[in-house]
């Protein structure tokens, strides 16, 4: 069964996955201060019901690199590096596609007829270009692909009101069994912005047996990385445009680098994977809880 996000008293609910997977076509939700608790509510009515959650972040760039050649460093060098990053920056935006198990996001139908699936986009205020450490090159992409700064600055959200929101919003396991599946695409930096969040800005730990600890924990065990699960998959590599070509994904919204379209390709990508390209892949318990480039010895 889907479940219909609500803009206001005349629109039609579905109660039929049916009706999610004829949507017209897919919006973004923008969530802003001022509407990030009603966004969250509608996330908390879909989640019974869309329990497969893919996630992006868009920050600044990466603002400390190694002194040697990445393919040279050893795991705890690579999570230091993410660490000294994650802690240097701060977060511009979330995206969160929730879908369940048969490829069917969160829809509404109009009381025109329209029937349109949604993912939602948060957008921070916490980023203050004028302050803040950033890479420019990064900072010009973003605004390349319709990153407004100083709107995010007036009208963004706290990342601390988020964080609560998160913790309530029926997502995260809190160390307990939970059917909630988390998506992602070499999402490292991913979770790392989220740790750093729901522990009100705490530094990360030190080492990345503790920050895979803190992962799992609100979490949970059945986190699947994209990137990961393609190297099990021949001919499947490289970043997530050009995996999602390969498996034959057309993004359906919106442009790369904004964090709610990335999110819908991330979950996309992970759709065909599981049911066309390797469905016995994500049954495979090795796979489950893996970040890329952060696999446990």
């Amino acid at each position: 069964m889907a479940v219909a996000v609500v803009n206001n008293v005349n629109d039609m609910l579905i109660s039929s996955s049916a009706a999610s997977a004829s949507a017209s076509r897919v919006e973004v939700r923008s969530v802003w201060a001022h509407n990030l608790d009603e966004e969250f509510a509608l996330i908390r009515s879909a989640v019974p019901f869309h329990p497969f959650v893919a996630l992006d972040t868009e920050y600044p760039g990466v603002v400390v690199a190694s002194k040697n050649p990445y393919c040279t460093l050893t795991l705890p060098q690579r999570y230091e590096l993410i660490r000294a990053n994650v802690e240097a920056l701060r977060i511009v935006q979330v995206g969160l596609t929730l879908s369940d198990a048969a490829g069917n996001l969160p829809c509404v139908i109009y009381s025109d007829g329209t029937c349109v699936s949604y993912v939602w986009e948060f957008n921070f205020r916490n980023f203050d270009i004028s302050r803040d450490r950033y890479a420019p090159s990064s900072v010009e992409l973003l605004k390349a692909n319709g990153i407004d700064f100083q709107k995010n600055q007036i009208w963004g959200i706290d990342s601390c009101r988020f964080a609560q929101n998160l913790a309530t919003s029926g997502l995260l396991s809190f160390g307990h069994f939970s059917p909630v599946s988390w998506v992602i695409f070499q999402g490292a930096y991913d979770f790392a912005f989220l740790v750093k969040m729901l522990t009100c800005d705490c530094k990360l730990p030190k080492t990345v047996r503790e920050f895979l600890h803190l992962v799992h924990f609100f979490f949970g065990k059945r986190v699947f990385d994209v990137k990961h699960l393609c190297k099990h998959c021949p001919g499947l590599y490289g970043g997530l445009e050009r995996v999602a070509s390969t498996v034959g994904v057309e993004r359906a919204v919106g442009s790369r680098h904004q964090s709610g379209s990335d999110s819908l390709l991330t979950w996309q990508v992970f759709y065909q994977i599981a049911s066309r390209v390797n469905p016995q892949l994500i049954h495979r318990p090795e796979h489950m809880g893996t970040l890329f480039d952060l696999q446990l010895q």
